[in-house]
């Protein structure tokens, strides 16, 4: 699940960076209004703001926040029981291979014909099985992860509410090369969400 989210954010920073670059770049083969064109029909409210960027730290969300913790768990349960299923059908599957290995050579050309059939209908089975139930257990993981997130994003249009900060990132190792603690409001966050968890719980 934290790859999956980890995924989902870095999309989203990388979508966020890319609308700014081109809201602000305006090259000589731009078409119609400018960013800068828009800012100064009302320079009061907009070209005096200042634009303050804060950032919560994704490994701690995903150790620490209860609805989290609780998707992983649930996450794991599910693909225990995939690969349960799967494991029961391998065992019996080898287990036949075995018994007609065993009978070989007392088979006759009709009954290895059969017992081939079998075999190769097993194949498909299993394979079939695996196909639905990878399907099944990714959409279960997208669906934790996308619910995971939209609490989190419900949160911090809650937490800021007063339009404090511009951008609230997530920093995750290997998206940004620096931080600067001073914006880390991960701590604030989390006690947040765990508060709305436990709320929520009553």
């Amino acid at each position: 699940m934290k790859n999956a989210l980890l995924a989902v954010n870095g999309l989203l920073i990388i979508a966020v960076a890319f609308l700014l670059y081109k809201q602000f770049s305006g090259g000589p083969e731009s078409k119609g209004p400018r960013a800068r064109d828009v800012l100064s029909k009302d320079k009061d409210s907009m070209l005096s703001k200042k634009v303050l960027f804060a950032y919560i730290d994704m490994d701690t969300i995903q150790d620490k926040y209860a609805v989290a913790k609780n998707a992983q768990d649930e996450i794991k349960k599910k693909q225990n029981e995939m690969n349960a299923v799967l494991e029961t059908m391998q065992k019996a599957f080898r287990a036949k291979v075995n018994d007609y290995q065993q009978k070989g050579s007392s088979m006759t050309e009709q009954q290895y014909m059969e017992a081939k059939q079998d075999v190769d209908a097993s194949q498909q089975q299993i394979a079939e099985k695996q196909r639905n139930l990878t399907e099944e257990y990714n959409n279960f993981v997208n669906t934790k992860v996308s619910s995971v997130q939209k609490k989190i994003v419900d949160y911090l249009k809650v937490f800021n509410a007063d339009k404090t900060f511009s951008f609230i990132f997530s920093y995750e190792p290997g998206l940004f090369y620096y931080k600067d603690t001073a914006y880390d409001i991960t701590n604030e966050v989390l006690k947040g969400l765990n508060d709305q968890y436990e709320k929520d719980k009553k």
